[in-house]
């Protein structure tokens, strides 16, 4: 950044300010930059070096939601257009290395939570055949005695729905305990998180509504066929 002068720095700040997706910005003179660099390196480093060679800067903090590669050259591209700045960094080629593998992080846990859901459902089935075989002689009785199939069904798709709704809680509360300091050390992965709260619902409600489901078939399945 060009050095300006004290009454163009306001100015300045107030224009970048108004870019839209910027979050916050931290204007460095040189004295301050000078300050900031020899806490990282030793002042040797200085030694040979006449004066003040370090120019005054303006580090610019991008929203978590608008933090992709187009906002940064957007931005990156109107502040080279101000004759306040000759040059502009930002970490671009890491941006698109993180861009090009950004899905996998989609992907991959999509594919988990898939397989681990098929086994949740085939632990469920097994459980509920087991009670259900565990408790023959009381479901027999009541299936001969005139029980109805919905009086015989609905304790165990009760258990299902209850049991899917407390595991999925659980998983919930714990995401959320867990999601901000994961957003905080990974920036870039809150467009992923940013809408967690309705993700959330959905997966109490589909794990629920789900586990309910292999409950009442698998019932059905060993009323029809007889236990």
């Amino acid at each position: 950044m060009n050095t300006p002068k004290p009454a163009e720095v306001d100015s300045i700040l107030k224009i970048v300010e108004n870019f839209e997706s910027v979050s916050s910005l931290d204007y460095f003179s040189e004295e301050q930059a000078l300050e900031e660099f020899k806490k990282s390196f030793p002042e040797d480093m200085l030694y040979r070096v006449e004066g003040n060679p370090l120019q005054a800067s303006l580090r610019i903090q991008i929203r978590a939601n608008s933090q992709n590669l187009e906002t940064i050259q957007k931005i990156s591209k109107r502040l080279l257009a101000m004759p306040e700045f000759s040059v502009v960094q930002a970490p671009v080629e890491w941006i698109k290395q993180w861009e090009s593998v950004k899905w996998h992080f989609f992907a991959i846990p999509m594919a988990v939570s898939a397989f681990m859901l098929v086994i949740l459902w085939l632990i469920m089935w097994n459980a509920i055949r087991l009670t259900l075989l565990s408790r023959k002689e009381l479901v027999n009785n009541i299936k001969y005695s005139g029980g109805t199939p919905f009086f015989i069904q609905f304790p165990f798709v009760l258990e299902g729905l209850l049991q899917g709704l407390i595991g999925a809680g659980l998983a919930a509360v714990l995401f959320h305990f867990i999601e901000r300091p994961i957003v905080e050390y990974f920036p870039l992965l809150s467009q992923f998180t940013q809408k967690s709260q309705m993700a959330s619902i959905f997966v109490l409600l589909f794990v629920a509504i789900s586990e309910a489901a292999v409950s009442l078939f698998t019932v059905r399945k060993f009323l029809a066929r007889g236990i």
